[in-house]
C-alpha cells in the first residue's frame, strides 16, 4: 500500500511539472501553447524544394525514414506552405540559364502547390513581381516590365496576378492566401523609395499593391474562392505601424498584414506581440509572420558564406543550438497567438523560411538552381541597371544550411517537431 501511494505521488508530481512546463515529454523540448486554434498556421516556405529534389538532396523524418520534403513537413505538423513566384527567373538569351534560388517560377509553384494540396495543406503564394530576390534593398521589376510606366505596371500587376491565380487553381492548388509583394518597405517593382525617394507608398507602391488586390478580388468572385490578400513588410518594431498607417492613408484594401521576423535581428517575441496587436487593433486587420528562422549552428557546410553568422547576430537571446532554434520557433508561434487575446482571430500564425535548404552538390547549383544564386543572376541586374550589384557572377550554394530544420545529411533535427509539439 505504501509503495502504491509512493508511485502515485511520483506520477502526480510529474503531471504537475508537465503542466507547469518544467518537464517536457515531447521531442523538441518546448512547451505546448494553450488555446491554439485548429486552423492556426504552422507553416513553412518550401519554395526551393523542387530544385533541391532535382539536385538529388534527400530528407529523413524524425524516425530516420527517407521521404520527400513536403511529406516530412506535413508529418511534422506543417499545415500551410508558402511558395514564392518570380515572373521569369531565367536569362533572356541562350543558354537561358536559371538565376538560382530554386528557379521559382509559376511551373515550380504548380508542382509544389499541387503536392502540398494533395497532402492536405493550404498554400500561400508569394508574388514578388520581379525575376529574382526582392527585399528592402532591391525591388527590381521583371525584365519584361523594365520600361513600363506606372500605369502600365498597374495593368501588368493586375493581369499577372489574376492569370497566375487562375492557372494555380486550374492546376488543383488550394490557394488560401496571396502575398502582394515581398518585404515591400517603401518600394516595389522598380518604383517607390529606392527609386524615387518616397517611402510612404504614395509614389506608386500602394497603387501597385491595390492592383494586385483587385485581381484577387476578381478571382474570388469569379471562382467562388475566399483567398486572403496579404501585404508584407519587415523591420516590424521599427516601422511596421507606420507602414500600416501609410496603407490606410492610401486606402489599400487588404486582409492580412504580414511581417518578416528573425529573432537575431528583430527584437523580442514580446515586442512582436505588441507590434502586431497594435496593427490588428487599430486597423482591424489579420496579422502573421510570413518569414522566421533561427540558427542551430554557425558552421558552413559549403564554400558559400552563410547569411547568418556570428558577426551579424544582433540579439543573442537564443542559444545557437537545436534546442535554441526550437525555442525561438516556439516563441514566434506563441507571440502571434497572443495577439488573439487582444483581437480574437487576428493572429493567424507563422511560416518558417526554407527549413529544407541544405547544401547540394556544386555541379547542381547552375543546372537545378539549388543554390541561392547562379552566375546567370548577374545578367538580370545588368538587364535592369546596366551593372551587377547584389546578385552573383559565380555559381553559389546554400547560404541558409545553418538555419535549416535538417542537418546537412538531410536528417530532421528535433526542432522540426515544434510544429506538432506546440499543439
Amino acid at each position: 500500500m505504501k509503495l502504491k501511494k509512493f508511485c502515485c505521488g511520483i506520477l502526480l508530481g510529474l503531471s504537475t511539472l508537465l503542466l507547469a512546463g518544467q518537464v517536457s515529454a515531447n521531442t523538441s523540448g518546448v512547451q505546448k501553447i494553450t488555446n491554439l486554434a485548429n486552423d492556426f498556421i504552422t507553416g513553412a516556405d518550401l519554395s526551393s524544394a523542387q530544385a533541391l529534389n532535382k539536385a538529388g538532396v534527400a530528407y529523413y523524418d524524425l524516425n530516420h525514414k527517407k521521404a520527400d520534403l513536403l511529406t516530412v513537413m506535413k508529418q511534422a505538423g506543417v499545415n500551410y506552405v508558402r511558395l514564392r513566384i518570380w515572373n521569369n527567373p531565367y536569362q533572356s538569351q541562350a543558354p537561358y540559364l536559371g538565376y538560382g534560388g530554386g528557379n521559382t517560377d509559376l511551373n515550380n509553384a504548380e508542382i509544389l502547390g499541387r503536392k502540398a494540396s494533395q497532402l492536405g495543406m493550404k498554400v500561400l503564394i508569394d508574388l514578388q513581381y520581379s525575376d529574382f530576390w526582392c527585399d528592402p534593398a532591391k525591388q527590381y521589376p521583371p525584365k519584361a516590365w523594365k520600361n513600363y510606366t506606372l500605369e502600365q505596371k498597374k495593368i501588368a500587376v493586375y493581369g499577372y496576378t489574376k492569370w497566375t491565380l487562375q492557372e494555380l487553381l486550374k492546376a488543383g492548388v488550394n490557394v488560401g492566401m496571396v502575398q502582394i509583394g515581398n518585404e515591400t518597405n517603401g518600394s516595389m517593382c522598380g518604383v517607390g523609395g529606392l527609386y524615387g525617394g518616397k517611402y510612404d507608398l504614395s509614389d506608386g507602391v500602394a497603387a501597385l499593391i491595390q492592383a494586385g488586390c483587385y485581381a484577387v478580388d476578381d478571382v474570388n468572385r469569379q471562382n467562388k474562392q475566399k483567398i486572403l490578400k496579404a501585404v508584407h513588410f519587415t523591420d516590424l518594431n521599427t516601422n511596421g505601424y507606420w507602414y500600416a498607417q501609410c496603407l490606410a492613408k492610401q486606402k489599400v484594401d487588404y486582409d492580412v498584414f504580414a511581417t518578416s521576423y528573425y529573432p537575431m535581428w528583430h527584437g523580442t517575441a514580446a515586442q512582436l506581440t505588441a507590434s502586431l496587436s497594435k496593427i490588428a487593433n487599430t486597423f482591424h486587420k489579420k496579422v502573421m509572420v510570413a518569414e522566421t528562422a533561427a540558427p542551430y549552428t554557425l558552421k558552413s557546410f559549403d564554400e558559400t558564406p552563410n547569411t547568418v553568422s556570428q558577426a551579424n547576430i544582433v540579439n543573442k537571446q537564443y542559444a545557437v543550438s537545436v534546442s535554441g532554434q526550437a525555442q525561438a520557433l516556439r516563441d514566434v508561434f506563441f507571440a502571434v497567438n497572443r495577439v488573439n487575446q487582444t483581437v480574437k482571430g487576428a493572429g493567424l500564425g507563422a511560416f518558417y523560411w526554407e527549413p529544407g535548404w541544405i547544401c547540394s552538390p556544386k555541379n547542381t547549383w547552375k543546372t537545378s538552381g539549388s543554390g541561392w544564386a547562379s552566375q546567370a543572376s548577374a545578367s538580370y541586374e545588368k538587364d535592369i541597371l546596366g551593372y551587377s550589384k547584389y546578385f552573383s557572377q559565380v555559381d553559389c550554394g546554400s547560404s541558409w544550411e545553418n538555419m535549416a530544420l535538417f542537418d546537412n545529411s538531410g536528417q530532421a533535427l528535433k526542432s522540426l517537431a515544434v510544429f506538432k509539439d506546440i499543439r
